[in-house]
């Protein structure tokens, strides 16, 4: 019981400690859902689930944030900003990951399966993430890519389709939401992430 507490506390903190945050909503019905639907006993599975879904609905049509609870999530995930946020069922991210608004981890109609996104991944504002691709460790989305094939850890990707553009060194991808969640890293503000992908989107539509 004590870690259930100590998870809802790093997700209050990490969301801007504020109950009016959509996102904190949204994480902690995931979190609620994705225990309520391992419950042995099925009567009250069954109770807790119409809850979750109940909770997911009006998530969905007040902030537009689709966090399915069959998804695989891990540790200390950080809406960085909140609304129409979709992440498939089938999907798996892993730990300390950063999303932005407006972004989709889905499905693509010419390959069956879902993402596979490592651990401090940080994906940025309209970014869609589609099919059976897998996304290293620390690798970075720039905004509004289109991702349809692999990147490798510690990448940048950018474009639509996406093509990885630069490397980054070791710690150096990390992101801003892994320093909220306690983590000492040299690593980038939102701010200097969003600066940094507005300069490389720029650079790609004057190419």
């Amino acid at each position: 019981m004590g870690k259930r507490f100590d998870e809802i506390r790093r997700i209050y903190h990490r969301h801007e400690s504020s109950i009016l945050n959509p996102a904190l909503w949204a994480v902690l019905n995931y979190r609620y859902g994705a225990w309520a639907r391992c419950v042995p006993n099925r009567f009250l599975r069954y109770f807790l689930m119409k809850l979750y879904g109940l909770n997911a609905f009006l998530i969905l049509i007040t902030s537009g944030i689709r966090l399915n609870c069959e998804a695989r999530i891990g540790r200390d995930l950080h809406l960085v900003h909140s609304g129409n946020i979709s992440v498939h069922p089938m999907a798996v991210i892993g730990d300390r990951c950063g999303i932005q608004q407006d972004v989709t981890i889905g499905t693509n109609p010419d390959r069956k399966g879902a993402p596979v996104i490592g651990d401090d991944v940080y994906i940025g504002a309209g970014a869609k993430i589609l099919g059976p691709v897998k996304i290293g460790d620390r690798a970075r989305i720039a905004a509004n890519s289109l991702v349809i094939n692999d990147v490798p850890a510690d990448a940048t990707a950018i474009g639509v389709p996406a093509r990885v553009i630069r490397y980054g060194g070791g710690n150096q991808a990390k992101t801003n939401h892994e320093k909220s969640s306690g983590k000492s890293a040299d690593q980038p503000s939102t701010q200097e992430t969003v600066s940094t992908e507005n300069r490389e989107s720029s650079r790609q539509q004057h190419e």
